[in-house]
Parts: C-alpha cells; sequence; structure tokens
C-alpha cells in the first residue's frame, strides 16, 4: 500500500507542476504572438508566468548540471541526459532562455521549443507514472 501512496503523491506533484507548466507556455505563447490580450492574460499575468519559468528553468539547469538530482525530477533528467540532444546543448539552451527572460527579452521560437521538450518530458514521466500507478 506504501507504493500505491508513493505513486500517487508523485503523481500528484507531476501533474501539478505539468498543469503550471503548460498554463505558462499557453500565455508565453500568446504574448510572443502579440494576442495576450485576445485571451485576456494581462501584462502582470505573462511577468508571472515568466518568472515561473525562470524559477523552473534556473531550478532545472542547476539539477541537470548536478550529480545527484533529487527524486522529484530524477527521470526527467535521466530522459535528458540519454537523448539524441546532448547535454551541453540542454544546457545552453536553459542558460539562454533564462538569460531572455531574466533580461526582459522576447522569448524566441527556439526557446518556446525547448519549454515544449521539456513538457513533452514531463507528460511522458506522467504517463508511465500513471501506467506504473494502474498496474498494481
Amino acid at each position: 500500500m506504501s507504493e500505491l501512496g508513493s505513486i500517487s503523491g508523485k503523481l500528484q506533484k507531476e501533474e501539478k507542476l505539468l498543469r503550471e507548466l503548460n498554463n505558462a507556455l499557453l500565455v508565453i505563447e500568446a504574448h510572443a504572438l502579440k494576442r495576450s490580450s485576445d485571451f485576456g492574460f494581462s501584462i502582470k499575468k505573462v511577468s508571472e508566468c515568466r518568472k515561473f519559468v525562470l524559477d523552473f528553468a534556473t531550478r532545472l539547469l542547476s539539477i541537470i548540471k548536478e550529480q545527484a538530482p533529487p527524486a522529484e525530477l530524477k527521470i526527467i533528467v535521466e530522459h535528458i541526459k540519454s537523448g539524441m540532444k546532448p547535454i551541453d546543448d540542454w544546457i545552453e539552451d536553459l542558460e539562454t532562455l533564462i538569460n531572455q527572460i531574466q533580461n526582459n527579452k522576447e522569448i524566441g521560437s527556439e526557446n518556446l521549443a525547448i519549454l515544449e521538450d521539456i513538457m513533452s518530458l514531463l507528460d511522458s514521466q506522467f504517463t508511465d507514472d500513471l501506467q506504473r500507478l494502474y498496474s498494481l
């Protein structure tokens, strides 16, 4: 039963992160397309989402550089490190994204693609954990 509780708790954290990152990405993409007001996103909301992405990217970059990532992001770091894209490219991409946000620059389509790649990895991890929960 403790494994069930553990997986369930992990799924809740992953689902929250996915939801928050997805919402932030949506707001940032709308802003990049100059359509924020069409969707009712205020400048404050855009700023909050940029801060959320900055905090997440900074944390992920720090974790990627560590030898032993925390358990909650260990699988995504393993996906990143074992993927076809070299780890140095991930580091460079995250540093560029962080730099753009810190310097209040528009996030370009290349960096939006980085966020989408991260979302895909998180979604894959969430799906794997969900399947593991149902197999118990």
